[in-house]
């Protein structure tokens, strides 16, 4: 027997042996066994689980315990003596575990999996209940669910934890607590996103297809991506055989055939691959390089620090590598500092060599360190082997300690894939401007030779007036502990320890008031620079290029964040759409959606707590949330912004019985949520008179500000040529626009100035639009870019009939200072004045009469571009905006100030 070796068997519950097995010959490795059940191997395990106990009891770092399953086809039925032998076959001291298997009191077999369940046919001789059953993921118990069983077929389910909805497959077995053996195990994964596919706006990226290991589905989208771009033949085999490097692993790996990086003369980025022997990961990590779809120019600088492996001669197997070598060992700090002096990008971006990046990772941190003149700093999603989240960004507390965000959870959850103001970033993945690296002298000596470095280099960017952004769509796998180990006693790592007390004496005083550390407190703390949190609702997510009403959402949106708030979206059906929602994401704003929040009272009631005021537009997605926000909480001020008055559009439209029945009904539900609400906002005080004449009290209303973004100046008078119209089709009042310019005005148009030709733009365009093309009439369809519609056209033109609200197409046109004709209706609520700053036509005659005198008179045309010009400055600058919105919160209670000078 041998004595350099123990263990103990504790437990064998739902077809799992449990226990700890330590080798001391091999005490900093995890330790192989074999099963034995009664004299007879019948399989192997390995010690390599974590146990506190275990450490506390002196088994170094205290992975030595194991949990392996045993199939229920090899033990059988009756007494059984379990325990374990060493990977040799000798025995080893220990307990041996006897028991006697129950047999099951019910079966199951499964039926089919739904979104969040393991459906199940059940059949039980006898009704059963106040049982538990133990749903395992893997090796690991998730949790227990109480379940009761009919006599007899029944049916039941079990549900799935949220933080397992992340489309990876894994092994789940279910048991039956204080019974031994299994009741069922198989394979399922359950998806992140429950829109169907065809409803999804815009995928930002494939959907994940394939799963052999956490990793495939990222390395299957960049294949898909680069395929895609028609690469040459040589690109194509570099390509294939990085796959290969990533497919084989890391693990063993002997062979190193040559791969090639590519090459651009004006790198925008210098990728720094710090370096101390582990040649095989750094192989790995680059290989991922090389197979990532990204459109970024970047340089490979491997910061070689005195390597005794293949890492001496990197460059032998890596076309185009830059090598940064040492004459004597730096260590870690040393190391990147003096790789960074070579460097020819205006981004360094810090890279462990333990890491797999994914397609896009890098384009996303250049995106938005690029386009935040204020952001200094910012560092990728991290995930574990697995492809559970290792890091979404860093919190340091009040005591100084460091977390990482979401450890362990669900990567997809809406609260770890927004942009957001992070304490640090993990130098696993680590993106600064060059020049404020410079400017706050790279990484701190003080902290040689390693650990907190990065910590300490956000706290210093942010000291220099920048802002330091966790970007979740920068997605990178980091193979945590490969270089550098877990344990804190001994080599490099033991230096955590001693610059832990050097961090927090530079830092305290800056840390002082960020909240102390818990579990509980996290997803509230996590979220730094916001001074209020606030719940916007819409029907959908926004698209500022499908209609005016998403492009104002946008701009409300930032206006709250300037005002300080974190803003919280949702819609009223809680769907992921895709690329809309991720670009809300990139925004900064927190997402919510299915399955994560799987309906309204549920997500109210796990969120609404935390909010300082409500926002929601349009009447109808109102009526879903009003009443039940306001019993949970009644005091919370609700905004309404109404986005149109929907029955006084719908009553200017009316031409039957049954459409003013409609239009009436829909007056009262609108006016009945004007009457629950805090705070009434509409874009014009037309409606504002409307709804008061029908209240007849005293309400809190406000103009909701509109903010138009700056245009490019465009050509002159004499460039432009034609008249436009645009407008997004599913909206009846743009179908009504185009069929009056097409029936009335364009043909009085062709009699007198047949050279003026009418263009009409927008999305979901009707196919009997295209029975109007003629010499003068063009339907151009969707507009890329609204710089096609305003640059190119002398004359804007929007002879709409019915409709409410602000017209945003108008203000677009006024945006560009393109002069318009319109009607009264179009005009409403702009700021507009006819015969100063624009022509008003309300008959056939007087628009063919306006839009010939507009189309000729350059002066008249430049007094009414002007016009429109002082207009927008006065009424839809962001200085203005900010001002109304800040007015319109007050008016609740909730007060704000602009954070941009903070």
């Amino acid at each position: 027997m041998s004595e350099t070796a123990q263990f103990v068997i504790e437990d064998f519950t739902a077809g799992f042996l449990s226990g700890w097995y330590f080798n001391n010959t091999k005490s900093s490795e995890s330790s192989s066994f074999q099963i034995e059940i009664n004299g007879k191997v019948i399989g192997t395990g390995e010690a390599n689980l974590f146990r506190q106990d275990l450490k506390e009891a002196g088994f170094t770092d205290g992975c030595h315990a194991f949990r392996v399953f045993i199939d229920d086809k090899i033990t059988q039925y009756g007494e059984l003596s379990i325990r374990l032998c060493s990977d040799t076959g000798d025995k080893i001291a220990g307990n041996s575990f006897v028991f006697e298997r129950l047999k099951p009191v019910f079966e199951m077999d499964l039926k089919f999996t739904d979104s969040f369940n393991l459906i199940f046919n059940t059949y039980a001789d006898q009704a059963y209940s106040n049982l538990r059953i133990q749903l395992n993921a893997g090796n690991e118990i998730v949790y227990f669910q109480p379940l009761s069983i009919s006599e007899g077929n029944s049916q039941v389910s079990v549900s799935i934890p949220t933080e397992l909805l992340d489309g990876i497959e894994r092994l789940y077995t279910i048991g039956l607590e204080g019974s031994s053996n299994a009741l069922w195990q198989g394979h399922a994964k359950f998806s992140p996103i429950l829109t169907p596919r065809e409803h999804l706006k815009n995928p930002h990226k494939t959907s994940r297809l394939i799963s052999d290991c956490a990793q495939s589905s990222f390395r299957y989208e960049s294949l898909k991506l680069w395929f895609d771009e028609n690469l040459d033949l040589p690109t194509l085999n570099n390509i294939h055989k990085a796959h290969n490097v990533l497919c084989e692993g890391w693990s063993d790996r002997k062979e190193y055939p040559k791969i090639t990086l590519p090459k651009f003369d004006k790198p925008i980025v210098s990728i720094i691959i710090p370096a101390y022997n582990k040649f095989e990961l750094t192989y790995h990590c680059i290989a991922s390089l090389i197979l990532a779809f990204n459109k970024t120019p970047f340089e490979v600088i491997l910061a070689d620090d005195c390597s005794t492996d293949e890492t001496e001669e990197a460059e032998n197997y890596i076309e185009n590598l830059v090598v940064s070598r040492n004459k004597k060992n730096l260590m870690f700090l040393r190391n990147c500092n003096k790789a960074a002096e070579i460097c020819q990008g205006e981004y360094l971006l810090f890279l462990n060599n333990d890491t797999e990046v994914t397609s896009c990772w890098l384009d996303e941190l250049i995106d938005i360190i690029s386009s935040n003149d204020n952001c200094g700093l910012a560092g990728s999603k991290l995930l574990n082997e697995d492809g559970s989240l290792q890091e979404a960004g860093g919190i340091v507390w009040a005591s100084c300690t460091p977390w990482n965000v979401g450890n362990g959870e669900n990567p997809n959850k809406p609260e770890y894939n927004y942009v957001r103001h992070a304490d640090y970033l993990s130098g696993a993945s680590l993106c600064i401007r060059k020049d404020i690296w410079e400017q706050v002298e790279g990484f701190s000596d003080y902290l040689a030779p390693a650990y907190f470095e990065d910590t300490d280099i956000a706290f210093k960017v942010r000291e220099a007036g920048y802002s330091t952004l966790y970007v979740p769509s920068s997605e990178v796998f980091h193979f945590e502990g490969m270089t550098n180990g877990r344990d804190l006693n001994s080599g490099v790592k033991k230096n955590q320890v001693v610059n832990f007390k050097k961090f927090a004496q530079r830092w305290s005083s800056t840390v002082r008031y960020n909240g102390q550390e818990g579990i509980e407190n996290l997803q509230i703390e996590k979220d730094r620079k916001i001074q209020k949190r606030i719940l916007v609702l819409d029907y959908t997510a926004p698209d500022p290029n499908r209609d005016a009403g998403s492009y104002a959402a946008i701009q409300e949106i930032k206006l709250m964040q300037s005002l300080g708030f974190k803003v919280t979206f949702a819609t009223d059906n809680l769907a992921h759409l895709g690329d809309l929602t991720i670009k809300l994401q990139k925004m900064g704003v927190e997402v919510l959606y299915a399955p994560f929040y799987i309906s309204i009272d549920y997500m109210l009631s796990k969120r609404l707590k935390e909010m300082d005021a409500v926002y929601i537009t349009r009447y109808y997605v109102a009526q879903s949330f009003v009443d039940r926000i306001k019993s949970l909480q009644p005091s919370i001020p609700i905004l309404f912004n109404n986005a149109d008055l929907h029955f006084l559009r719908e009553l200017r439209a009316a031409k039957s019985d049954e459409e003013l029945t409609k239009a009436l009904k829909t007056r009262g539900d609108e006016l009945d949520i004007c009457k629950k609400v805090d705070a009434i906002l509409c874009y014009n005080s037309t409606e504002h008179a409307v709804i008061t004449s029908h209240i007849l009290e005293q309400r809190n209303f406000h103009i909701t500000p509109w903010v138009l973004e700056s245009k490019k100046t465009g050509p002159s008078f004499d460039e432009r040529e034609g008249i436009a119209f645009l407008g997004g089709y599913g909206h009846q009042p743009n179908v009504e626009a185009v069929e009056y310019l097409v029936d009335k005005i364009m043909p009085l148009l062709q009699s007198s100035r047949p050279d003026i030709k009418l263009y009409v733009y927008g999305s979901k365009m009707p196919k009997s639009f295209s029975d109007y093309e003629c010499e003068n009439i063009e339907m151009v369809g969707f507009a890329e870019n609204l710089d096609d519609v305003f640059h190119k056209h002398r004359v804007f033109v929007a002879p709409l009939l019915s409709g409410s609200g602000i017209k945003g197409k108008v203000l677009e046109a006024m945006a560009y200072q393109v002069p318009c004709v319109l009607t009264d209706v179009a005009a409403e609520g702009t700021g507009l004045s006819n015969g100063i700053s624009c022509y008003i036509a309300n008959t056939p005659e007087e628009w063919n009469k306006n839009i010939i005198d507009l189309y000729d008179n350059p002066k008249i045309w430049n007094d009414f571009s002007q016009g429109e010009k002082q207009i927008v400055k006065e009424q839809y600058s962001q200085e203005n905006g900010l001002k109304k919105f800040s007015e319109i919160f007050s008016s609740v209670g909730v007060y704000t100030s602009d954070l941009r000078d903070i």
